[in-house]
């Protein structure tokens, strides 16, 4: 039998693109950006090489060399009339959408602004120049809606829909399927965020002389606050409290032992739950009690925005919640649940003569 060859982590990913890179930008995707998470290095690493296959195969200034030839000279003839051509050329030729292509501008672009404000090394950034790519905003926010959102739930806490060979394995992962789904419905989590949390993460303050003084809360290292290492309150609901707690005690009931290190949701070895068995976990729910393929986590992620923004309509609780730096993501939110309500409200037009 031939040895399994074991598949490369992101970091050896994110080393391989760089190797094919030159020299002289491979420092960005390692100090450059140390506050970014590994898969966004990445992509910012094929962003920079797709960007450089095209230089080296479309612009006039260095016909005969491969991107890992490309020397800092090389680099200073691209003008901002290149950079357009480029954007040209991915919406032309290969028909990208807005997003993609303002994506790989942006992507460049840092790369630039590092090698010409960290480093020194260049005096000009050939995109500040170049057109700007808009991206049409969203109309509306894919989501489920609170009598949605009970139907998966109930998919997990009673199996409902699911086949036979699905109910066999159903009664071992429900109370740690349900823990997760509602957590993420309730708190507004990224998928890495809840992938990377411990049992010690979970704090839980109970007093029973003293409703007021009670607290849920688990401690995440949000994106936004990577780079810091600064740690937030993600607060949570007595709901969700109930599920965390069933599912620990069923660990515990199986004799496990807690540390400092130990995974809060786990495989049935007692692995960390990777994040593609949790896109898978929720697929499958997903598609038996909604039949529908376009709710991914982080369409829970907005569902609980949604809603969150329905019930409250205060958006700067909302971007405290979600962990947006930016208000301006949260007002996505918030113009949708407005625009969805207005568009309800206006049925009986008519009648308002």
């Amino acid at each position: 039998m031939a040895e399994k060859i074991p598949a490369k982590t992101n970091t050896q990913k994110l080393r391989d693109i760089t190797d094919s890179l030159p020299e002289f930008t491979q420092q960005y995707f390692y100090s450059g950006t140390s506050g970014k998470a590994i898969l966004t290095r990445i992509s910012y690493a094929l962003d920079a090489r797709y960007f450089l296959e095209y230089a080296v195969n479309f612009l006039p200034y260095f016909p005969h060399k491969q991107i890992k030839e490309l020397s800092l000279d090389d680099i200073r003839q691209i003008k901002a009339t290149d950079i357009d051509k480029f954007l040209t050329w991915m919406e032309e030729d290969q028909k990208l959408s807005e997003r993609t292509r303002a994506r790989r501008r942006s992507s460049v672009s840092g790369l630039f602004e590092y090698l010409i404000n960290t480093e020194r090394k260049l005096e000009y950034n050939p995109v500040s120049g170049s057109q700007s790519v808009d991206i049409p905003e969203n109309e509306y926010v894919t989501y489920l809606n609170l009598d949605e959102q009970e139907q998966l739930l109930n998919c997990i806490r009673y199996g409902t829909g699911l086949t036979k060979r699905q109910l066999s394995f159903h009664e071992k992962y429900k109370k740690r399927d349900l823990a997760i789904i509602f957590l993420f419905l309730d708190t507004g989590l990224r998928i890495s965020e809840l992938h990377a949390l411990n049992v010690n993460d979970v704090v839980i303050y109970e007093d029973t002389f003293d409703e007021e003084k009670n607290e849920c809360y688990i401690t995440a290292l949000r994106k936004g606050k990577k780079k810091s290492g600064t740690v937030s309150k993600v607060f949570f609901s007595d709901e969700s409290k109930e599920y965390i707690q069933d599912y620990l005690a069923s660990r515990q009931g199986q004799g496990e032992q807690f540390n400092e290190n130990t995974p809060l949701f786990t495989t049935s070895t007692g692995e960390r739950l990777s994040i593609r068995e949790i896109q898978q976990m929720l697929k499958k729910y997903v598609q038996v009690s909604l039949k529908r393929s376009d709710i991914s986590v982080h369409k829970l992620r907005s569902s609980f925005a949604m809603e969150f923004y329905k019930h409250e309509k205060n958006i700067l609780v909302l971007q405290q919640r979600m962990g947006h730096m930016s208000i301006n993501a949260t007002n996505i939110y918030a113009r949708a649940s407005d625009r969805e309500e207005a568009v309800k409200n206006s049925r009986n037009w008519r009648q308002k003569k």
